[in-house]
């Protein structure tokens, strides 16, 4: 094993060491609250399955909402734990900002995700008054054709829109793009990174589509080996010098000793349960929004948060339970055990997507940088 690959070998199973002991001591610094499953858009890839008709009946209450957090800022500390608003699409909530601006007074320091298709002067102003620090807006292609084709007609346009008017307000700690790449837009990579210079952003989040949702019923949306290795070697060739913009792969997969810590500034952990919990549009509770249903652990109206993650989660931290099926006789799973859970299929009894088992696909067929034509480049 070379030099190289056995200091990150040993990085890796120190990094793993580290994980056991949060686990052992778990600290929730990260929650999600999905505002609501609704959406103003359809995408073709969305891993929630949300659409404009959704039935928004058993969603929390504005006041529901604000009892909840409340409770966790009591028991938690309002200042130590990051509130991140996602859907469904957040803007398409009525009440949204009344209720960010009593969450915002308790303290809680947030920021949200959203496809940008509402966003006007009104709304950037509601984000600046409710004290908004982060934004993430999704834009996955680089035209119209790319991206309407997957989120529907017009929303590039608002998307681009959106990304100016925050850029203009200048008030954001970090405004960040969201891009999910699948076949069809694979080799838009370069023209992608050359857009997002023009806009100003400085933050490009690049993630590949995982089997959930709707996705799950669209077959050509996965990357091949080869699409696969080639978005890796895109990233870790624009990080290995100086750009404009900070590129990182944002799919929360283990990927080896070639690609952990070369396409992110962090080696693979899926802290689900360990620092990060969700409160889910109906109060459910659970480790992040995209984990299945089958694990949530609790909800909101009938108990709090922290009884929830004192008392449960085991799952979530003690993963000794994954190893089967595939995972099974693996020799990687005391490193990546299972692989993130928002990938796991409780069907199957093993992940929806291996990233090691695609790479080394990848590798046996010989999948080099340069036979993936229009894919690493610039």
């Amino acid at each position: 094993m070379p030099g190289a690959d056995l200091r990150r070998r040993f990085n890796l199973w120190a990094w793993r060491h580290y994980v056991d002991l949060e686990a052992g001591h778990p600290r929730l610094s990260y929650l999600f609250w999905e505002a609501t499953l609704a959406c103003n858009l359809a995408c073709r890839h969305c891993g929630s399955d949300c659409h404009r008709a959704q039935d928004t009946s058993a969603e929390l209450t504005g006041d529901e909402v604000v009892r909840a957090f409340d409770r966790v800022a009591s028991d938690f500390g309002a200042r130590s734990v990051f509130l991140a608003v996602t859907g469904g699409e957040p803007l398409v909530r009525p009440d949204l900002f009344e209720v960010m601006e009593r969450l915002s007074r308790l303290g809680f320091p947030w920021g949200m995700v959203t496809n940008g298709w509402s966003v006007d002067d009104r709304v950037v102003e509601a984000c600046r008054r409710t004290r908004m620090r982060t934004l993430v807006v999704s834009l996955d292609g680089v035209d119209a054709e790319s991206h309407d084709w997957l989120r529907g007609r017009g929303s590039f346009d608002r998307a681009v829109e959106a990304i100016g008017r925050f850029r203009r307000a200048a008030f954001l700690r970090d405004l960040q793009v969201t891009s999910t790449f699948h076949r069809r837009n694979i080799r838009q990579l370069q023209p992608m990174f050359d857009l997002l210079v023009r806009l100003g952003v400085r933050d490009w989040r690049i993630v590949s589509v995982f089997p959930n949702g709707r996705a799950r019923r669209q077959d050509d949306f996965l990357l091949d080996p080869a699409e696969l290795r080639g978005l890796l070697e895109f990233i870790r060739d624009k990080r290995s010098r100086p750009q404009p913009i900070r590129v990182s792969y944002g799919d929360e997969g283990f990927l080896g000793c070639e690609y952990e810590r070369q396409v992110r500034d962090f080696f693979f952990a899926c802290l689900a349960g360990i620092r990060i919990a969700s409160i889910l549009a109906n109060g459910d509770i659970s480790g992040c929004p995209n984990i299945p249903r089958s694990l949530v652990q609790g909800n909101v109206r009938t108990e709090t948060l922290k009884d929830v993650w004192v008392s449960r989660f085991r799952k979530y931290r003690d993963r000794r339970w994954m190893r089967q099926g595939g995972c099974a006789g693996c020799g990687e799973f005391a490193i990546c055990k299972g692989n993130s859970m928002h990938l796991w299929d409780s069907e199957t009894g093993g992940p929806k997507l291996c990233h090691l088992r695609i790479l080394d696909e990848a590798r046996k067929a010989g999948c080099a940088e340069d036979a993936v034509p229009g894919i690493v480049g610039g």
